[in-house]
Formats: structure tokens, C-alpha cells, sequence
């Protein structure tokens, strides 16, 4: 479907620098869900301005989703992808610099802008890269990456934190990334997809006053915020909760955490190979069921009577959660039109970004309101997928014409 040919090598060298990249991102991102615990103690903050420290970061990228899907549509996704690579790699570093509530919020702010480009920039460059029958592997071996960092984020940044300090933690991750941002930059040429596409006139244009009044975007927009709320809600404050309400450590709860988010990264993979195998216009029921699986176990971790019991509640949330999360994620990939797939995905990943900035922040709130209570918080991480069932049943496969979503002036 209009890929320039290319060995497989070249291919997927190419894709394995982007998967170092998400690897950056979610280091600098999960890290955090850490370090949150140490900076709150030595800057004196609440709970709320511990929840603000991690929002700002989802309000800056929120903004940048939209501009990077326009941008990444127009020029291609190299100069979007190595420019937020590098942001986020030297604010990084600057976050270990950071002396005050006001310097990291503003620090986190501007490093969201950097990550609001890369996820926009990738869903493009997926398409540059591999044809539609593998798009949604390629797109679960991202996600994999970003639990992978995850993983990393949570283990090594929680003995590094323990005994060097949420600093030298921040110091480490930035310096890594500067490096894959200089490999980025030498290597990193994606074949251009899109003008062999055009050229062969299988790509058709589509208004995006249309794309906009598409209801199923609507439908697949909605049912990524509820999933986001649920993901970045859970992912920030699941570190806090272990420690506040299960008296864990900073290493036991990075050593117990690695548990949940290894599991995500099996459960991103299969769900990619079975939505491009035997899953394949099947999605609403995988997401339905990741949805009731997910919102069983956030009302059971709270009330687990051992770590042991938590720590299996919340794999099997990762696992429904991730599951949900890559699904809604491949839609686009699978019947959006090339032409305006960024524009889409910058669309999608602008409400996730809400959600990421919303989320953390309201259960900072709930918390502090109810004492010191989780179950206020977790109830609300529920409820937002709640609403991501309600919207899986009312999703209907799209008729698609060489991958395009059904235009709206058709209906």
C-alpha cells in the first residue's frame, strides 16, 4: 500500500531506533511515578501539588498532540520525533535541577511539550514504515517499549533514588537520551510512504471538516479518554499508594512494580498480533473485556488483605488495561486513510493527554479530601472506564474503502 521498497533489514534497524526513543520517554515518565514520592518529602508538598507536579507534564503534551499530527502529516515524522526526543532527553536533566515546586512544574511543563510530539510523530512513522496488514505489531512493540521502560523506570530508578537520590536519577535518564537523540539524528530515515502513496493515487483526501464530523471518531476519542483517565491515573499513583498505604520502600515498591508492567508487555504484544490475526474487526469486544477485567481489579486492590494479593490484582490490571489501551490505539492505524492519520492520532492522543493531566491531579484532590483515603480515587479510575465500556458497545467496525473511514457527507 504505497511503502518504498526496502529490505527488512533496513526496515526494522529504522524501527528499532524509534523503540529506543519510547524507551527515553517512558523512562523519564514512569521515573517519575518514583521520584514523586522523595521530591514531595524534600520540597514539603501535598498531596494535590504532587499531583500537579505530574499533570503539568500531560497539559503540555495535550497542547503539542494536535500541532505534531499536522506537522507530522505534512513534513513526515524525522524532524517531529528527533526534536521531542531531544526535549525530553535536556528537560531530563533539568528536572534533577530543580530547587522548588514552581521550577518543576515548570521544568515537567516544557518536557510534555516533547512528549505530546513523540507518540503523534510514531503512529505516522508507522505507516511510513511497515504496510496496514502489520501495523498493529508494530504499533504493540511500541507500547511494549513503553512498559519495557517501565519496568526499567521502576526498578533501577528506585534503587538509584534510594541510595543517590531522585537527582543523579533524572541526571542518568537525560544523558541516555541525549545519546539516542544523537543516533536519531544520523540514522533515523524513515522511507516516504507517503508520496509513493500519492503517486500511485491509492491514497484518497479526505476533508478534515469531514474527518471531524465522523461519529466514530467521536466514539474512539471518548473511549481512549475513559482508558486514559484509568492508565495515567493508576500508573502515577499506584507508587504512592504502595508506600502510603502498604508501607513499601522505595526499592520494594520499584521491585514489585517491575511484576505488573513485565506483564504488560506480553499482554501489548499478543493483543497487536491477535488484532492483526484473528481478532481483526473484533475490536470492541477485546476492549469491552479488558474494560470489565481492569474495573474488577481496581475495586479489589484497595481492599487485598496482603502485598501479595495487590501486586496479582494489579498484573491482571495491566494486562486488561494495556489490552484496552493498544487496542482503541490500532483503530486508526487500521482504517484511517494515510493522508490524515497524524491529524487523527494527534486528535486521539490530545484527550489522553487531558486525561493524563486531569487524572493525577483529581486523585491527588480525592485523596487529600478524604484524609489520606484511596478508595474515593480508586472508585473514580473505575468509573472512567465505565464509560470506555459504554462507548466499546456503541463501536461499530468502520466500512472502509482502501482504509478510510466512511466519509461523513456519505451517511
Amino acid at each position: 500500500m504505497g511503502v518504498l521498497q526496502m529490505s527488512n533489514g533496513k526496515r526494522h534497524f529504522i524501527f528499532s531506533l524509534l523503540f529506543l526513543g519510547w524507551i527515553v520517554d517512558s523512562l523519564t515518565l514512569f521515573g517519575m511515578n518514583i521520584a514523586i514520592i522523595p521530591i514531595s518529602k524534600e520540597l514539603g508538598l501535598t498531596q494535590t501539588q504532587s499531583g500537579m507536579v505530574i499533570s503539568s507534564f500531560w497539559l503540555s503534551s495535550a497542547c503539542m498532540t494536535l500541532l505534531a499530527g499536522w506537522l507530522s502529516d505534512k513534513f513526515g515524522s524525522r524532524k517531529i520525533i528527533v526534536i521531542a526526543i531531544f526535549v525530553i532527553s535536556l528537560f531530563s536533566l533539568l528536572t534533577g535541577m530543580a530547587g522548588s515546586f514552581i521550577a518543576i512544574l515548570t521544568v515537567r511543563f516544557i518536557l510534555g511539550l516533547g512528549d505530546g510530539g513523540l507518540p503523534t510523530g510514531s503512529g505516522v512513522a508507522i505507516t511510513e514504515i511497515y504496510k496496514k496488514g502489520v501495523r498493529a505489531r508494530a504499533k504493540s512493540i511500541l507500547l511494549a517499549a513503553q512498559s519495557i521502560g517501565g519496568v526499567i523506570a521502576l526498578y533501577a530508578t528506585g534503587i538509584i533514588a534510594d541510595t543517590y537520590g531522585w537527582r543523579v536519577m533524572f541526571y542518568i535518564i537525560g544523558g541516555i537520551g541525549l545519546v539516542v537523540t544523537l543516533l536519531l539524528s544520523i540514522y533515523y530515515h524513515p522511507p516516504k510512504v507517503e508520496a509513493a502513496a500519492q503517486k500511485e493515487g491509492n491514497v484518497l483526501k479526505i476533508p478534515l471538516k469531514d474527518l471531524y464530523k465522523n461519529k466514530k471518531l467521536w466514539v474512539v476519542v471518548i473511549m481512549y479518554f475513559g482508558s486514559s483517565i484509568a492508565y495515567w491515573g493508576f500508573s502515577s499513583w499506584m507508587p504512592s499508594y504502595l508506600e502510603h498505604a502498604r508501607n513499601l520502600n522505595l526499592k520494594e515498591i520499584g521491585s514489585l512494580a517491575m511484576i505488573p508492567q513485565a506483564l504488560a508487555v506480553v499482554s501489548a504484544i499478543l493483543t497487536g498480533y491477535l488484532i492483526d490475526k484473528s481478532l481483526a474487526g473484533k475490536e470492541k469486544y477485546l476492549i469491552l473485556f479488558g474494560t470489565i477485567i481492569a474495573s474488577i481489579c481496581l475495586l479489589l486492590i484497595f481492599n487485598a488483605p496482603s502485598i501479595q494479593l495487590v501486586i496479582v490484582y494489579q498484573s491482571i490490571y495491566s494486562i486488561g488495561g494495556t489490552a484496552i489501551s493498544m487496542t482503541i490505539l490500532t483503530i486508526p492505524l487500521k482504517y484511517v486513510s494515510e493522508n490524515i492519520v497524524g491529524m487523527f492520532m494527534g486528535t486521539m492522543y490530545f484527550v489522553g493527554g487531558l486525561a493524563g493531566f486531569i487524572a493525577p491531579t483529581a486523585m491527588g484532590v480525592l485523596i487529600d479530601m478524604f484524609g489520606g483515603s484511596y478508595h474515593a480515587a480508586f472508585f473514580f479510575l473505575a468509573a472512567a472506564l465505565i464509560v470506555t465500556s459504554i462507548c466499546s458497545l456503541m463501536f461499530k467496525t468502520p466500512k472502509v474503502n482502501d482504509g478510510v473511514f466512511e466519509s461523513a457527507s456519505s451517511k
